[in-house]
């Protein structure tokens, strides 16, 4: 049932009780963590690895199966607490948590100081600071099997809906803007980008800081998409971006995960969101005061949940929860002023002219690789079409005990 079983068995002496693994430069700043290749080769890397941490903390809670698995790029606790001090100090306060007035984001420009909106220097009420981000689609194939470029237009559509609160909730802001798509027939890359993530990276990345690449190939059963953190973008900038599998996009043949929001999940990593189930009912939780606390996350979409003492059902309808498509579809105004701040703090685009400014023009003139070389570039008539055999090692099942894995 699960890949890899001797994988898992050490996974097990490694990481059972810690984190799944962050980029290299996360580990390399923590006192004897792994570097390099020796972290990414680490069995506690793997998405097996975070099934069987993950099993054990939700049987602790009382969710009886095996329906989730962590993102292979999740930071620990320790992580998410160096990322709220370092935006902490970028902002100029010590209080790492975002208190939101729904309907307000902070100006462009303005410096917006998580906990406490009379400090935050924002826009008459209802008004929506844009943020238009540039976005690299890169499709990977496996000959005929993969993503059809007809469907990166659904995708794009659905992140804007959702950004825009059009499916419920706040307005954060965002919006999304595709430059180009690029094609690479890599049956390696294909199945295991998680595995090639340099090498595929490396040759595909295009743009700065503020440029989305979002790659999409095939996951294993565990893992549906996956993303890195704006604070990690100066340490390694080459591995930026968010991976998601071709089979989640809107219409895509994963039954319950069908409707485009893996992507608008890992997306809300990318801009600096973590999980509304971020330390459980513990202090600060996800840093944004308008998420109700929850201790674990949700499988499935019940008609309510409320596993945290404070008031407030769980946000079993917020799309950093791990919910099924069908059951998300809202951001709040707290996680768009945070997204903000983010975006001030580790992604806007420097001024150009300015010697930061220069270096991301730089970056933005790297090669981008359109791969008609490496293989066939024509799009898949259909996803159904293009679904192919069925790869027990590879196929993600579209049942309702589909693992979100990432951070759904």
């Amino acid at each position: 049932m699960v890949r890899r079983p001797i994988a898992v068995f050490l996974a097990c002496l490694y990481a059972l009780g810690g984190a799944c693994a962050a980029p290299a430069s996360a580990a390399s700043r923590a006192a004897g963590g792994l570097t390099g290749a020796g972290l990414r080769g680490s069995p506690a890397s793997r998405p097996d690895a975070c099934l069987v941490r993950h099993a054990v903390a939700q049987r602790r809670h009382g969710v009886g199966a095996l329906t989730h698995a962590l993102e292979p790029r999740e930071p620990g606790p320790d992580e998410v607490a160096r990322m709220a001090a370092d935006l902490a100090r970028r902002l100029g306060t010590p209080q790492p948590r975002s208190t939101a007035q729904p309907g307000v984001i902070p100006q462009q420009g303005a410096t917006a100081r998580p906990g406490s909106v009379a400090s935050d220097r924002r826009s008459v009420a209802g008004a929506v600071e844009r943020i238009t981000v540039p976005v690299w689609v890169h499709i990977i194939r496996d000959h005929v099997l993969g993503l059809p470029d007809a469907a990166v237009s659904r995708q794009i559509a659905v992140l804007n809906t959702a950004y825009s609160g059009g499916y419920g909730g706040a307005d954060t802001g965002v919006r999304f803007e595709l430059k180009g798509i690029t094609h690479t027939d890599n049956r390696n890359w294909f199945r295991d980008p998680l595995g090639y993530e340099e090498p595929m990276k490396k040759k595909l990345r295009a743009g700065g800081p503020e440029t989305l690449n979002l790659y999409i190939a095939q996951l294993s059963r565990l893992v549906l998409g996956y993303s890195t953190y704006p604070y990690w973008y100066d340490d390694e900038p080459v591995l930026d971006g968010v991976v998601i599998d071709w089979r989640s996009v809107p219409g895509g043949p994963l039954r319950d995960f069908a409707r485009g929001f893996t992507a608008v999940h890992e997306i809300g990593h990318w801009l600096g969101l973590l999980h509304t189930f971020e330390n459980g009912c513990k202090a600060p939780g996800d840093s944004v005061d308008d998420t109700p606390a929850e201790a674990y996350p949700t499988n499935g979409c019940p008609a309510k949940k409320d596993t945290c003492p404070a008031s407030g059902g769980d946000p079993i309808h917020n799309f950093m929860d791990y919910a099924q498509d069908r059951c998300m579809r809202e951001f709040t105004a707290g996680q768009g002023v945070r997204v903000h701040q983010m975006w001030d703090a580790y992604r806007r685009p420097a001024p150009q002219g300015t010697d930061a400014g220069l270096k991301k023009a730089a970056a933005g003139l790297q090669e981008v690789a359109a791969d008609g070389a490496d293989g066939p570039t024509d799009p898949v008539p259909s996803l159904a079409a293009a679904q192919g055999p069925e790869d027990p090692a590879d196929d993600a099942q579209g049942d309702a005990e589909s693992p979100r894995g990432t951070g759904r």
